[in-house]
């Protein structure tokens, strides 16, 4: 049975890592590029490495699902199966194979697939640290499955038919250096004090935005002031963090950092809603 394979990939400002990234699907049958208005020179870059462009800037805040779903539905998709990778992620050549046989598989009982990072920290693979394996939402049928509507973190639809894929791709997620990583995580951190305000004041689950480790989440929504603790507690310690050595320590500080501006943040917002000085 053929069956072919797209490859999408979203951009903003990722010409330092797209050429990496399109190099490793060139075995797909098209590759795909969705910018979000980059003016870095990624569009062109993608045009000369052969990829279809497309742009599509959303009103903010910005959502990967909705950016997603937009790909599926606006870029004149070849394939029968789509993968979904970002610029600063590469599929290495056993998984590109792996991929392959399943879309190709004629008795494929799955309709999207999720799959799981190799994060990749000053070239150490993180993977104590990081908790591996985090699966990933990333290849679907087309026409059958998109993403859930809402969230930060992107999420296949109730017509999903998961199934996981256990060989890695990798995730160079510090590959723009420490004042990109702190830019994002500062977005990140500001939609996650969001929702626990949310929660705090709703008390339902779904203000979390998250169908995965809810559980986890509702407690750590409940006891948010100890978050950074607990977050150093269970990477360097439960996970055995510390055996990743400096690298590993660095690392699990990073997510300190975070887990920190989450605090903050909620406790700004709730200073606001009580009118209080910041």
């Amino acid at each position: 049975m053929t069956m072919l394979i797209s490859s999408i990939v979203l951009t903003k400002n990722e010409v330092s890592d797209l050429e990496r990234c399109i190099a490793s699907l060139q075995w797909s049958d098209e590759v795909i590029v969705v910018d979000s208005g980059s003016t870095d020179g990624t569009i062109e870059l993608a045009k000369t490495l052969g990829a279809k462009v497309f742009t599509h800037i959303q009103k903010p805040p910005y959502q990967a699902a909705t950016q997603r779903n937009w790909a599926l539905e606006n870029t004149n998709l070849r394939g029968d199966w789509i993968l979904f990778v970002d610029a600063d992620e590469t599929i290495p050549p056993d998984l590109a194979v792996e991929i392959q046989r399943i879309c190709t598989a004629s008795d494929n009982e799955y309709n999207a697939f999720k799959l799981s990072p190799r994060y990749l920290f000053w070239g150490q693979w993180m993977k104590r640290t990081h908790g591996y394996p985090n699966w990933h939402d990333r290849l679907l049928k087309k026409g059958e499955v998109k993403f859930a509507d809402g969230g930060y973190w992107e999420h296949f639809d109730s017509h999903a038919k998961v199934g996981k894929i256990a060989i890695s791709y990798n995730h160079f997620g510090n590959s723009k250096g420490i004042s990109s990583w702190i830019e994002k995580h500062d977005r990140y951190s500001s939609a996650a004090a969001e929702s626990v305000i949310e929660f705090l004041e709703t008390g339902k689950p779904s203000s979390l935005k998250t169908r995965n480790k809810v559980t986890l989440r509702v407690w750590a929504a409940k006891l948010w002031p100890l978050r950074p603790l607990v977050r150093f507690l269970y990477m360097y310690i439960v996970r055995l963090g510390f055996l990743e050595g400096l690298t590993g320590l660095v690392f699990c500080l990073l997510y300190v950092m975070y887990e920190l501006m989450v605090v903050v943040k909620i406790v700004e917002i709730k200073r606001k809603k009580s009118r209080l000085p910041l």
